[in-house]
């Protein structure tokens, strides 16, 4: 089977409070956007999973997140072994969720492969403990994250959005940036949400990314790849824990015009 992995970025992310957990509470608007990893996967004749992947940085054993949704339905339903091939086109560690997208899409992959006749409901639930994140790639697009993003609110986005998003491969781990953040609360994700539903692209600028002070203050390179795309774009702003930044434009034609004067290690045009 062959099957594409997805990427994501947030629209808005706001940190509520530091739980006694350790986790840190959040609100966030994420959705799917078009770039995406390509995952091909073939029964093999034993019960263990053997990874590939067309670039080295990515590790293949127990700590790929693909593994780790393999076992977590061999334990349960006791699947046969898998060999799977990922191709990546996800920067890593980006802000754009790579690593949880191919394990929720390999579980998609793995559940008709199997024939285990899982719904949608069955499997995010069982793929919680792989990460935080993973539960919303089985969301159709947009959904509004909370708890540590497990908690999901589904909603159709009817504003489309040109963007540019660029990535200078910088990686950046997001437990450096939740401990360093003090910025607490202030999003008004209800309000966005509503916008979002009646295509009111006023939403744009109330888009926001609490993360973005503890990135900018110790990735400086990075505030000065904002501020370049902030001479054209109508709106800038860090996905995630970055290193990931995405432009929206009027329209593809600015995008593509921005492209071709910018020199990045990554440069994608996304709709959504």
């Amino acid at each position: 089977m062959e099957i594409k992995s997805f990427a994501k970025i947030n629209l808005t992310l706001d940190s509520l409070y530091k739980r006694e957990d350790g986790y840190h509470e959040i609100d966030s608007i994420m959705t799917k956007i078009n770039l995406y990893d390509t995952i091909y996967i073939e029964k093999n004749d034993t019960s263990d999973i053997k990874i590939t992947t067309n670039i080295k940085e990515l590790e293949t054993d127990q700590n790929n997140l693909v593994y780790k949704a393999h076992k977590i339905l061999k334990d349960r339903f006791d699947i046969g072994g898998v060999d799977i091939h990922i191709k990546k086109n996800i920067p890593i560690a980006a802000g754009l969720a790579g690593g949880s997208s191919n394990a929720a899409y390999t579980m998609i992959a793995l559940n008709k492969i199997f024939n285990l006749n899982l719904d949608k409901k069955e499997m995010m639930k069982l793929s919680k403990p792989i990460g935080a994140d993973v539960p919303f790639f089985f969301c159709k697009n947009a959904a509004r994250a909370r708890g540590i993003g497990e908690k999901l609110e589904e909603f159709e986005n009817k504003l489309k959005l040109n963007i540019l998003l660029v990535n200078d491969l910088t990686p950046i781990s997001s437990v450096f940036v939740y401990k360093r953040l003090k910025d607490y609360g202030h999003i008004d994700n209800e309000t966005i949400v509503k916008k979002l539903q009646n295509n009111d692209s006023s939403a744009i600028s109330m888009f926001e990314n609490v993360m973005e002070d503890v990135v900018y203050e110790n990735f400086k390179h990075l505030k000065l790849i904002k501020e370049e795309l902030e001479k054209s774009a109508k709106k800038v702003l860090l996905s995630g824990s970055g290193a990931s930044i995405f432009a929206i434009y009027n329209s593809k034609d600015e995008v593509k015009r921005a492209m071709e004067k910018l020199n990045y290690p990554f440069m994608y045009e996304v709709s959504i």
